[in-house]
């Protein structure tokens, strides 16, 4: 049998490519540029990831004040001052009553006195439950933001979660599909050598 150029032109240059081809090399690059998605798309949720956990903390504090109703307004009543304003009412009210009293003749009298002292109460109760209903607004508004920052983060803990898991099964996938490809260079390698050899024949 001749010796068949074409032959053994073509299976040389299987031989070689089998041999000194590299192809797992669009497999890598592949897997290098998911990884750099990755990690940008983990740059983009990591602080809210951070601020979440720094919520969950905070809101469980939160809850953990609220357990026993009644330390937490004995706590809060205990930081109730009466305002200016207030002050201020009260004394507007004592002067007043004294004038009425003094134009009446009555000053000093128990009537003007349980007057006075109804007034002052209803202007300090007043003022107190202004107070709670402030600090109790602020209080909840405090509560649902922190809850708003563990949601947050919840959302970018899922987000990264679901985001690894998809990287693990593309590396997975990636990895058997560049071993295949070496296996399949190595059968190539052997069958371009022996249709080499056979061009001889």
């Amino acid at each position: 049998m001749a010796f068949d150029s074409g032959q053994f032109g073509s299976g040389l240059g299987g031989f070689l490519g089998g041999m000194f081809g590299d192809s797992g090399k669009p497999y890598d690059k592949a897997m290098e540029q998911y990884q750099k998605y990755m990690q940008q798309a983990q740059g983009v949720q990591q602080p809210y990831l951070d601020a979440g956990k720094q919520g969950l903390g905070n809101y469980q504090d939160w809850l953990d004040k609220q357990k026993d109703p009644t330390k937490f307004m004995n706590d809060l009543m205990g930081n109730y001052k009466e305002s200016d304003y207030a002050h201020g009412l009260q004394q507007q009210a004592m002067n007043a009553g004294n004038n009425a009293a003094s134009a009446g003749g009555m000053v000093g009298s128990s009537a003007l006195m349980q007057q006075q002292m109804q007034n002052a109460g209803q202007i300090a109760s007043g003022d107190m439950n202004q107070w709670l209903q402030n600090v109790l607004g602020i209080n909840t508004q405090y509560g649902e933001g922190q809850k708003d920052l563990k949601n947050g983060g919840q959302s970018s803990a899922n987000a990264l979660t679901d985001m690894y898991n998809n990287m693990g099964k593309q590396m997975g996938e990636q990895s058997y599909n560049k071993e295949q490809s070496k296996q399949n260079n190595m059968w190539n390698t052997i069958g371009s050598g022996i249709g080499m050899g056979l061009s001889f024949l």
